[in-house]
């Protein structure tokens, strides 16, 4: 696109290799029956093998210098939207879409509100394929016990199983980030049932509010009134007294938000 300059504001490195942009449509396999939204069209990589399946496609781009050039890139398509939004306050049920496959190459700067976007959303994603920066990637794979444990894996683990498909160099984009990414798949549980999801969000993050700390100190006084309340509460769980929210896994997570919800604490 002459004249054009990748904004930094916005993190934009677009994806180069049609190689890697095919093999991200692969794994959503688009069906002219389907609906797919896209995070972020940038110059339309991943546009163009989506609009060619056959599928209706929504393509998100928030920076309006582009969607001139989508608009002229996808001519002659009668199954694809380029819409002018900023993809973390879009909302598919404003247009009519109720469910959808969602595929995308995330600037590194939003991942994390893309992300919770995508938990947001889950009961209306069939399936989803993204591109994050490797570490995001690392994290949300995560397991109990591990550095990358936190809020947004317990989150993402709950309501999706993960999968780690590939790596990507930085020399597949232009500009070439300093990073590497890699690209992930998420398929929704469907038999996924939270009776106290703002209680549990609640409760997890509060847990993780300052992670080298044990989890009592954590705990106290927002959700009980002070360290000793929060060590009984442990050892009515049975759980060991000097345990920190890095250690303790998503069904002990669900455990604590029920025992503290009878209580009426959260």
């Amino acid at each position: 696109m002459p004249g054009y300059r990748p904004k930094k504001r916005l993190g934009q490195n677009f994806l180069t290799d049609d190689r890697i942009a095919s093999d991200m449509a692969d794994i959503i396999d688009p069906h002219p029956v389907d609906t797919i939204i896209e995070i972020g069209a940038g110059r339309g990589a991943l546009t163009l093998p989506l609009v060619r399946s056959g599928a209706t496609v929504i393509a998100v781009e928030i920076d309006r210098d582009l969607i001139g050039y989508l608009t002229k890139l996808l001519r002659g398509h009668d199954n694809v939207t380029v819409v002018n939004e900023d993809f973390v306050a879009f909302d598919p049920g404003k247009i009519g879409v109720s469910r959808f496959k969602l595929i995308g190459n995330l600037p590194f700067n939003i991942s994390s509100p893309v992300i919770e976007w995508v938990v947001q959303h889950h009961g209306k994603i069939d399936i989803a394929c993204l591109m994050v920066q490797k570490e995001v990637a690392q994290r949300l794979a995560s397991s109990p016990g591990t550095k990358g444990w936190s809020p947004i894996a317990i989150f993402t683990q709950l309501y999706y199983d993960l999968a780690y498909h590939f790596a990507v160099g930085p020399r597949h984009f232009r500009p070439a980030p300093k990073v590497s990414s890699a690209v992930i798949g998420l398929t929704p549980r469907r038999k996924v049932r939270i009776k106290r999801n703002l209680q549990f969000q609640k409760v997890v993050r509060h847990a993780f509010r300052q992670r080298r700390k044990l989890l009592v100190n954590n705990l106290a006084p927002e959700l009980v009134p002070d360290t000793d309340a929060a060590r009984a509460l442990l050892t009515d769980l049975d759980w060991p007294g000097k345990i920190r929210a890095e250690q303790v896994s998503t069904q002990m997570f669900l455990q604590l938000t029920e025992w503290l919800a009878r209580r009426r604490m959260v």
